[in-house]
């Protein structure tokens, strides 16, 4: 059930057809004092040794408090079951991306909002919800000093859930390199990216984007499929097909000087729906949200618009 304190009111969207906007009304926190629950991964790239004490002191200036749990990563799933079941209005989720996943993931459309403070390495769920603003201060006051409960889209493989991008093809394989190089095993990151033949051109996909008016299709070595946000969400679609080396070098440029959507060379369509083969029917090389793993020729990838509830940082 959708906390009293969050009641949704719905209305359409102008322009859009088919599309309805969520909007919560403010909450007077003084009125009615938030039931606030805290998880903190003390684990995570980047969250302060005094996490604990930090948080509650933040929370009493703005005249509020809260269950305060840390939890390690290997139990963070049941901490998760754990603060849902305790009934909160919002649940506060300080660690990295795959901290907030697990929490938005298991809360779902009909749970508490999560209020994500940014505690990992790349924190790229915190900046989709917050913008590039990183200082969990100002976002733990901004979100709460008038809280508004907003549905938070994802995108779908399967019964998995992605908040932030699928990349897909051989390139991938880079991901273990980056993970290497980034906890100071350079040796073994080099070992690695020679031996993933991260830029083979030899191994293809194709993607097709579903449309009312027609499917398109694409040829790629290398693709993402990016959650789009505004008041229509969507699957942003790219699809990279280099021709040689010397063309990977060219659009890393390219993307780096201009933004991946605005390169020329790279192949953008939207969707709410995209099938993904290999050329030759092979399981494939992926990431969700930075996790490795492959994929089965055929996977399909789909746009859940109302995956989560998040409170966020307001826009100053």
């Amino acid at each position: 059930m959708v906390p009293e304190k969050f009641r949704w009111n719905l209305r359409p969207v102008s322009g859009v057809v088919g599309v309805a906007r969520v909007r919560q009304v403010r909450l007077d926190t003084k009125e009615h004092p938030l039931k606030l629950y805290a998880l903190i991964n003390a684990e995570s790239g980047s969250t302060p040794d005094n996490s604990e004490d930090a948080l509650r002191t933040e929370l009493q200036a703005i005249g509020l408090v809260a269950d305060i749990v840390p939890v390690g990563a290997g139990d963070l799933n049941a901490a998760v079951q754990a603060a849902l079941a305790s009934g909160p209005d919002a649940l506060i989720v300080w660690g990295g991306d795959g901290s907030v996943a697990c929490a938005l993931s298991a809360s779902g459309p009909s749970g508490p909002p999560v209020l994500a403070l940014p505690g990992g390495t790349m924190n790229l769920v915190h900046k989709r919800l917050h913008g590039e603003d990183m200082d969990w201060k100002r976002i733990l006051a901004s979100a709460l000093s008038a809280p508004e409960s907003e549905p938070f889209s994802a995108g779908c493989v399967s019964d998995h859930l992605f908040f932030v991008a699928a990349m897909m093809g051989q390139v991938t394989a880079l991901a273990e390199s980056r993970e290497a190089a980034r906890h100071g095993q350079l040796l073994k990151a080099a070992q690695l990216a020679v031996s993933s033949d991260a830029l083979t051109l030899d191994r293809r996909l194709r993607l097709e984007s579903v449309h009312a008016s027609g499917n398109q299709t694409f040829d790629a070595v290398a693709a993402a499929v990016v959650i789009g946000d505004g008041p229509a969400p969507r699957l942003e679609v790219a699809a990279v097909d280099p021709q040689s080396t010397f063309d990977w070098m060219a659009i890393a440029v390219d993307a780096l000087a201009n933004g991946w959507r605005e390169a020329d060379s790279i192949e953008i369509d939207e969707t709410r729906t995209v099938l993904i083969t290999e050329v030759d029917g092979e399981e494939f090389a992926a990431t969700i949200d930075g996790e490795t793993l492959t994929m089965p020729s055929g996977t399909i990838i789909s746009l859940k618009r109302h995956a989560a509830n998040v409170l966020r940082a307001r826009p100053t």
